[in-house]
């Protein structure tokens, strides 16, 4: 489930034109952010969606940041962004990336998570 409505993306990006592909794009950039918040901690309802509207409102911001990002790029399947391939002669270098990496993630959404709180640094134990 996305964390935003094919009407906030249209809202979003306005004015430039929504995809067709709008619930795609959003159920994609929906998946990056949920990688960037392994281990984050916040109540859910029964569907998993967050129940604190400051939390609603982060996942939603970065989810729109991310789609706008994945429509500009127009690399939905992330094949453009996993690491770069160069041959010079009979040397050969291939360099992968993390989901944090530069190219990988929107900044903006890096961002709104960020200045959230929802994407922190901290490791908790107990």
């Amino acid at each position: 489930m996305a964390y935003a409505t094919e009407q906030q993306l249209i809202d979003y990006l306005a004015p430039d034109p929504t995809p067709a592909n709008a619930a795609k794009v959003l159920d994609r950039a929906s998946d990056d952010i949920d990688g960037l918040l392994i281990g984050a901690v916040y109540n859910t309802d029964v569907n998993g969606m967050p129940t604190d509207p400051k939390v609603q409102t982060a996942l939603r911001m970065a989810t729109l940041a991310q789609a706008e990002y994945l429509v500009a790029t127009g690399d939905l399947t992330c094949a453009q962004r996993q690491g770069g391939r160069v041959q010079v002669g009979g040397v050969e270098y291939t360099r992968g990336t993390s989901g944090t990496e530069p190219g990988r993630i929107a900044p903006a959404a890096l961002q709104a998570l960020r200045v959230s709180g929802a994407l922190n640094r901290w490791v908790v134990t107990w």
